[in-house]
């Protein structure tokens, strides 16, 4: 197992005297923070672990870190969320239209005749729903 924690730290088995910079030296820190969380370290090892990733000089000082860890697993990755359809504009444009009508009708005591052909669309609208799209034909099963 402790070669294939070093293979996950940029060095392959057989070359373990490969010396370390930084970057692996803070991956490593991150890797036993990982573990630490998951309450596999306690919290002096834990520090002990950090302290000697921190001092490492080649792939096999950090292997003996990980020696008695399990290898990290790889998660899986989610699947992304469906597209949303986007959203109808007609039942806004319908409530302008209408309280513009309100308006009208209000201030100038004249009442608008154009506000019932639209009353007719929404009244058809609505018996058929505002964001139903057609998913062939319905089938009714009986109870």
């Amino acid at each position: 197992m402790a070669e294939s924690d070093s293979v996950g730290f940029g060095a392959s088995p057989t070359s373990r005297t490969v010396r370390i910079g930084t970057a692996e030296r803070e991956q490593a820190a991150a890797s036993l923070g990982e573990h630490f969380a998951a309450g596999r370290l306690e919290v002096d090892e834990y520090d002990d672990r950090v302290a000697r990733a921190y001092a490492a000089k080649t792939t096999a000082d950090l292997a003996v870190l990980f020696s008695d860890l399990p290898s990290p697993v790889v998660p899986q990755s989610a699947q992304p969320a469906p597209a949303r359809q986007p959203r109808s504009l007609i039942p806004v444009v319908v409530f302008a239209v209408l309280i513009l009508a309100v308006v009208l009708a209000v201030t100038v005591h004249v009442v608008p005749f154009f506000v019932f052909p639209v009353l007719f669309f929404i009244f058809l609208r609505g018996r058929r729903g505002w964001a139903r799209q057609y998913r062939g034909p319905r089938r009714y099963s009986r109870m």
